[in-house]
């Protein structure tokens, strides 16, 4: 009876212990593309995102998609920031110096991350570099660059 109960906590756990993550489906971008991210060290959000998107981001898009990440506490990143800012059409200044912030160079950039949104930054990733709709989902806090 022992060996029976053993046995059948030790499959529930093996059970427990397997990814019910879905496989990651590979995109080649028809472009090249960059994703500044801008973070806080402190910042749980932004820890998150470098936990769980940034490695997402590059098995999805591998050699397409490059990712320069930069402390907002450095001062060093401050021009490439303020660079970025300049170009967003209507940025709240209210969020000036939050993290996470990540922008699609060039398309859009986001402020605030929650976890699970790896997908539809994918969609929008995706879409934006061939000229289609930004998904609702990530619409707020979202900032276009501005149209030259």
């Amino acid at each position: 009876m022992k060996k029976k109960i053993l046995f059948i906590l030790s499959m529930m756990l093996l059970m427990g212990c397997q990814s019910s993550q879905q496989p990651i489906n590979k995109i080649t971008l028809t472009q090249p593309a960059t994703l500044l991210y801008f973070y806080i060290e402190t910042c749980s959000e932004c820890q998150s995102f470098q936990d769980d998107a940034i490695p997402y981001l590059q098995e999805t898009f591998g050699d397409t998609l490059t990712i320069q990440q930069y402390d907002l506490d450095d001062e060093a990143t401050q021009a490439i920031y303020e660079d970025v800012i300049t170009q967003l059409d209507q940025f709240d200044q209210s969020l000036y110096g939050m993290g996470p912030m990540y922008a699609l160079d060039g398309y859009f950039a986001k402020v605030g991350y929650t976890s699970g949104d790896e997908e539809y930054l994918v969609k929008d990733i995706d879409n934006a570099i061939n000229d289609k709709a930004l998904s609702d989902e990530l619409s707020g806090l979202r900032f276009l660059y501005q149209q030259e």
